[in-house]
């Protein structure tokens, strides 16, 4: 999805063999933890793994209007780097038994929106999770979209590991991976590429490739049922309706001539190969012993 430099890739999974055993450690306690022993942990791990300076770019326990911040990031460098009143993100530390629930990534948005920050990273140490801040517009309340998340224990390779978790990095930060891995999650909306499989664009390129394939002219309306109601099944994909008019609309204002040219080609029946036939020879009649 991202390009990541060797150099980073090596560096961050060689800092992730040390840092493993002491995660592993952190959440076997269960909730024994604090967010504190979070902390101490994070401190050190946004360091030496992702890179971030933790005297001078790590600002903790800052209070806002909206309450305590963790953590709130100020780079040397980079977009905001002279800019005295803005931060580059918000960092969320919650304990290593608590789930990183919708509670805390509402609490998390109320930060962002009072510092005006854009993006913000939820954690308890061994999940990771990258958030975007959708602000608000006309009838619609601020949202926060999850663009990239790891987790410590779905992989135990550190290699695998290092790409998942230099998207956390500075580098990769600063770099403007984050606004690319928004970028991607958008283009590859579920939801958005069911809609584009419902266009009348696609719905007529199916239509004519079944015909070349079965040699029979399926009707489009089935194939946008077959599409709508079995592949989506009705339930975990939702059409993006303003999406499909905007395609559709699309569709219906090419030039008439490659139109008229388009309809001719998919009108026109498709040329049925006849099996070729090999003569049949009848069976000689059986002759008796004397060979009349």
């Amino acid at each position: 999805m991202i390009k990541i430099p060797m150099k980073h890739k090596k560096a961050i999974a060689s800092e992730l063999k040390g840092f493993l055993p002491i995660v592993q450690n952190l959440r076997a306690k269960g909730k024994t933890t604090s967010e504190d022993d979070a902390r101490i942990i994070l401190n050190d791990f946004l360091h030496e793994v992702l890179g971030y300076d933790k005297y001078n770019e790590l600002r903790t326990e800052q209070r806002e209007k909206a309450g305590r911040l963790d953590y709130i990031v100020k780079l040397s460098e980079g977009p905001f780097a002279s800019k005295k009143d803005k931060f580059d993100f918000v960092i969320e530390a919650k304990a290593a038994h608590q789930n990183l629930s919708n509670k805390y990534v509402d609490q998390t948005l109320t930060y962002c929106l009072t510092t005006n920050t854009a993006f913000f990273v939820l954690t308890n140490v061994w999940q990771w999770k990258l958030y975007k801040v959708i602000p608000a517009r006309k009838n619609t309340k601020p949202e926060a979209e999850l663009i990239h998340e790891s987790d410590f224990f779905n992989q135990t390779n550190p290699q695998t590991l290092a790409e998942d978790f230099y998207i956390f990095s500075r580098h990769s930060y600063l770099a403007g991976d984050w606004k690319a891995v928004e970028t991607i999650k958008k283009a590859t909306n579920a939801n958005d590429i069911y809609t584009i499989f419902l266009s009348s664009k696609i719905i007529k390129s199916v239509s004519k490739i079944l015909n070349q394939v079965h040699g029979i002219k399926v009707s489009e309306d089935i194939i946008a049922d077959v599409v709508e109601n079995q592949m989506g099944n009705g339930e975990t994909l939702e059409i993006n309706r303003s999406l499909l008019r905007q395609l559709n609309a699309e569709q219906d204002r090419r030039p008439s001539k490659q139109s008229q040219k388009e309809q001719a080609e998919e009108e026109e029946e498709p040329e049925l190969m006849e099996p070729k036939l090999e003569p049949i020879t009848p069976p000689e009649e059986n002759k008796d012993d004397s060979g009349q």
